[in-house]
């Protein structure tokens, strides 16, 4: 019997792609006289896209829901960003679990996530098991951990076929090289994997270890096709991909939702969050009023000797009077989390010397996409020709003093430290424009 298989992966906020993959998807669908399954290769979510920033990736997966996926991965795209909290919410939009069975918490898998799908295809019954890529942040923020990848995989792949699997597809946001080395491991339990993450895609598919691979690149440049014979065996007759040119027609239910989600972002957007008795400008400069405000709403949640935040992290100023959510997020959109730790007055020193100079204000790194960090803001401590006070005082290198900050400062991304600072402790429960928000409203 002929199964046959639409994919793709890393659409990436790309939701007019996505329409256009859909409405293709659906035409192959209502026109062939075979089952087919559609598939989710992860990271449909991106934090440069408004929409999908904004609503936590949640909106992308009201699409995917929309477009009629069958299965789909969690991909590290909402996981890194939102934590595991988010998966309900995907779920629910989606209107099914996403997979991932290597990831755990409290040893059970994911809430709002399962480990595998068995799913009806025509006479067929294809099973779908989902493995994801593991991060150590995911561990250190969120308390997951990882299960053997390959013996979860074999697991749920044994528990699918007792249950009456004829096929199973692995499902995988580990990459092309995770995938191309278990690719071995897991012939005989499962038949095909179709992958991505890596944003490589395979044009003819790849043959040439395990088991066959599929990957459909990223941002929706292509919709992937397999072409599956299920019968006393299984063979993989072709994996090829499709690319649907600009000029396709989207789909009318994933516009419609697309419509439906840009206006509760809208009403969300609208609502009002608090006041201010002044503006709070933001500029070039290397601290600014909007900066010091986002910089007292982090001490305000988490008090500590010393502040710091990168200048850069805020993108404008915030009006006096009415502040609506909108203008929280046009001031700062940065999905990082509150963070402390004990830092040791050595280190400390070389953190503010650094941050104070005017190369740290030139830097321009891709974590903060081309623009400027500006400088440093602190608070309780400052840097006069060249000496570091705390307070009023010096700083003395053999102390040891609490400081908050973001996960960007904390981290080698801020380019503060060469190497994460040790024993930092993040707030994974909101990101810096709902603590802003929260400061607002109290």
């Amino acid at each position: 019997m002929k199964l046959e298989l639409l994919h793709w992966n890393d659409v990436h906020g790309r939701y007019d792609a996505l329409a256009r993959l859909a409405a293709r998807a659906r035409q192959i669908r209502s026109e062939a006289e075979h089952p087919v399954l559609l598939l989710d290769g992860g990271d449909i979510e991106d934090a440069s896209v408004e929409l999908s920033a904004l609503s936590h990736g949640v909106a992308g997966w009201r699409l995917l829901g929309a477009a009629g996926v069958d299965a789909a991965v969690v991909g590290n795209g909402g996981l890194l960003r939102y934590g595991p909290a988010a998966l309900p919410s995907y779920a629910a939009a989606l209107g099914h679990e996403p997979l991932a069975c290597d990831l755990l918490l409290d040893e059970a898998p994911l809430p709002g996530s399962r480990p595998s799908r068995l799913l009806s295809a025509g006479g067929l019954r294809v099973g779908v098991v989902g493995a994801t890529d593991f991060y150590p942040s995911y561990q250190r923020a969120f308390g997951l951990t990882e299960r053997g990848r390959v013996t979860a995989i074999r697991d749920e792949a044994v528990t699918l076929r007792d249950a009456g699997a004829d096929f199973v597809v692995l499902l995988s946001h580990c990459g092309e090289d995770a995938d191309a080395a278990i690719s071995w491991a897991l012939r005989g339990a499962v038949d095909l994997i179709v992958g991505g993450h890596t944003h490589e895609p395979f044009p003819q598919g790849r043959r040439d270890r395990g088991v066959p691979m599929a990957h459909a690149g990223c941002f929706g440049q292509f919709l992937g096709r397999i072409v599956v014979e299920i019968g006393d065996s299984v063979q993989v007759v072709s994996m090829t991909l499709e690319e649907v040119p600009e000029s396709t027609a989207p789909d009318p239910a994933v516009v419609a939702e697309l419509v439906r989600a840009e206006a509760d972002l809208q009403d969300w957007l609208d609502e009002t969050v608090g006041s201010l008795p002044a503006p709070a400008p933001h500029g070039d400069g290397a601290t600014t009023a909007a900066a010091e405000l986002m910089l007292s709403a982090l001490l305000h949640r988490c008090p500590a000797d010393v502040g710091l935040l990168v200048t850069g992290t805020l993108e404008a100023g915030l009006p006096a009077g009415t502040v609506r959510r909108r203008d929280v997020y046009a001031a700062c959109s940065s999905p990082g989390n509150p963070a402390t730790a004990q830092v040791p007055g050595r280190l400390l020193r070389s953190m503010l010397l650094r941050g104070a100079s005017c190369e740290y204000g030139e830097l321009a790194p891709r974590v903060f996409r081309g623009r400027r960090y500006q400088g440093l803001t602190t608070a309780g401590a400052r840097v006069v020709d060249g000496v570091v006070l705390i307070g009023d005082r010096e700083l003395d290198d053999a102390a040891t003093y609490t400081v908050t900050a973001t996960d960007l400062e904390l981290g080698h991304y801020g380019r503060l430290v060469d190497t994460d600072v040790p024993g930092v402790r993040l707030d994974t429960s909101l990101i810096m424009p709902e603590v802003l928000e929260a400061h607002l409203r109290g």
